[in-house]
């Protein structure tokens, strides 16, 4: 699968994309410079995480036409739309849009993009506009984030339209090592775009699939302190995760995540506890352990499994609910 991805520019030298398949093409944007955040990163960097944790098989096509300002011309727009036609992708990510004038060709070249069987998934502008183009458009995937208090629903989308609407605005950065949050639309439009990549076609029943599942619901956090805990984390010894422990769970035991994930060989441990609650804030360490994670929740459907953070894509998660009927849970996506 080619996701085609018009954005800014980036190094992309951080480790989550040591394996995965970035290809930059160019053109009259070569060099095009680039401003990074408090964190060190940029936000192509930052949507490309986001698709590549959704599906990290695909393949990557940026082109950078977004300058250091954090913005871009119309016309670089529609060059980069007919780029990426040419370079024959799947999938154009568009986490940008024109929300103060409708033009013509930018419709034209969207719409010809979609005729060639691209799906075009775009982000909605952050602020209070009428429209965003090409997210308007009713040929195009439009992602929005509405910012909901205590949402119960992760995103809405009813099937007849074209708009995928998360109820919070905030995603989770753990798989680039930031356990922390950053709220945006764009990041909403590069989940849906990375999930979305690994269906050739069906893209409505695919987001359908997601929205009618159990998935499609925040973790209730608040029956932790009802239930018996077996509590696994990589930071014993701090403050606030002790504090975190005894505030929201109801721990019986807590292990470090390494002796724990070890003494789970026990049948007579994993049965002791309904709930085994993983909390390891380190992405690249715990990746190490998502295959035993995934085959513990098989050979144990009575457990409940409950992740403080997303290790798992959505995919991932959908396909082990198909085969035990259970879900892997977590706070997030």
């Amino acid at each position: 699968m080619r996701i085609g991805v018009l954005d800014s520019n980036g190094t992309f030298d951080n480790p989550f994309f040591q394996d995965k398949k970035i290809v930059k093409i160019n053109c009259k944007w070569k060099d095009q410079e680039y401003s990074k955040d408090t964190f060190g990163f940029t936000h192509a960097e930052y949507v490309c995480s986001f698709i590549l944790k959704e599906n990290p098989e695909a393949e990557i096509v940026l082109v950078p036409i977004v300058r250091k300002n954090k913005k871009s011309t119309v016309l670089d727009m529609i060059e980069g739309i007919e780029l990426l036609i040419e370079e024959h992708v799947d999938i154009i990510n568009m986490s940008m849009g024109d929300e103060y004038k409708y033009y013509k060709e930018i419709e034209e070249v969207c719409r010809a993009a979609t005729e060639k069987g691209i799906l075009i998934v775009a982000a909605y502008s952050n602020q209070q506009a009428e429209a965003t183009y090409p997210a308007s458009f009713p040929f195009v995937v439009g992602v929005k984030c509405l910012g909901i208090e205590n949402p119960l629903q992760v995103l809405k989308y009813d099937g007849t339209g074209k708009n995928v609407i998360f109820t919070s605005k905030f995603f989770s950065l753990y798989h680039v090592g930031i356990p922390k949050f950053y709220q945006g639309n764009s990041f909403g439009c590069a989940v849906i775009t990375g999930y979305l990549s690994n269906y050739e076609e069906g893209y409505e029943q695919a987001i359908l699939q997601f929205a009618h599942s159990t998935l499609n619901g925040y973790y209730p956090y608040q029956t932790l302190k009802q239930k018996q805990c077996y509590f696994l984390t990589n930071r014993m010894e701090e403050a606030l995760e002790r504090r975190f422990i005894r505030e929201v769970t109801r721990t019986e035991r807590c292990d470090t995540f390494d002796s724990g994930m070890e003494k789970l060989r026990n049948i007579k441990t994993a049965e002791q506890y309904p709930v085994l609650f993983i909390d390891h804030n380190n992405y690249q360490e715990i990746c190490e352990y998502k295959e035993r994670i995934r085959v513990y929740a098989m050979e144990h459907p009575e457990t409940e499994i409950v992740l403080r953070y997303p290790l798992f894509n959505i995919v991932e998660r959908l396909n082990l609910q198909k085969k035990t009927n259970r879900n892997l849970n977590q706070f997030t996506v």
